[in-house]
């Protein structure tokens, strides 16, 4: 397990020479809003599953992002992988307000850049989601990803475990129903 030494900005090794970060995005931070937009449109049109259809407009996307900043707060939280003003990837963390439910928290929407794939992003983000879960209280993590897909590979490759699976549940960029294969992860502290 990683910790992390500020909850807002971790620096990461790059191969680059701007420097890599995780940054955790605020209501305020609308100047991501274009950077934002350009990743999610680059994810449903390579064919993600993110709950929208191809072709997507920049306009809807922007939409999107404007929507997801204005909600942002303490049981809403979004972090950004950047290398200077780059936008190479994100992802969502919702933790559950009700009271029976303050241990747990589901990952949302983890988009990496279709020109920054298999260079580590999604585990760096996953790893800032997971610290940040447990920073806060939190123990156990869920997420659907599409069943049979490389998004579920990389779940699994990062330690994640299938619960199930629930047929025909989303239909993908392109339109076609695909399964949701449910996913959890127990969080506990380092030793």
């Amino acid at each position: 397990m990683l910790h992390f030494a500020s909850p807002q900005q971790v620096p990461v090794v790059s191969r680059d020479t701007q420097p890599a970060q995780i940054l955790k995005l605020g209501a305020a931070d609308e100047h991501w809003v274009p950077a934002l937009a350009e990743l999610l449109v680059d994810n449903v049109h390579q064919g993600a599953c993110l709950g929208f259809l191809a072709p997507m407009s920049r306009f809807a996307a922007q939409d999107y992002w404007h929507q997801v900043l204005a909600r942002l707060g303490p049981h809403q939280q979004l972090w950004i992988a950047c290398e200077g003003e780059r936008l190479q990837g994100s992802v969502q963390l919702s933790l559950c307000p009700r009271a029976n439910a303050h241990h747990r928290g589901e990952v949302q929407q983890l988009m990496v850049h279709s020109r920054a794939r298999g260079m580590g992003w999604a585990g760096r983000l996953m790893a800032r989601v997971e610290c940040a879960a447990l920073a806060q209280g939190r123990t156990l993590l869920v997420l659907d990803a599409p069943a049979g897909t490389q998004a579920e590979a990389v779940y699994l490759h990062l330690g994640w475990q299938r619960a199930g699976e629930i047929p025909g549940h989303s239909a993908c960029a392109d339109g076609e129903l695909l399964a949701a294969a449910l996913y959890y992860k127990r969080l506990q502290h380092p030793n």
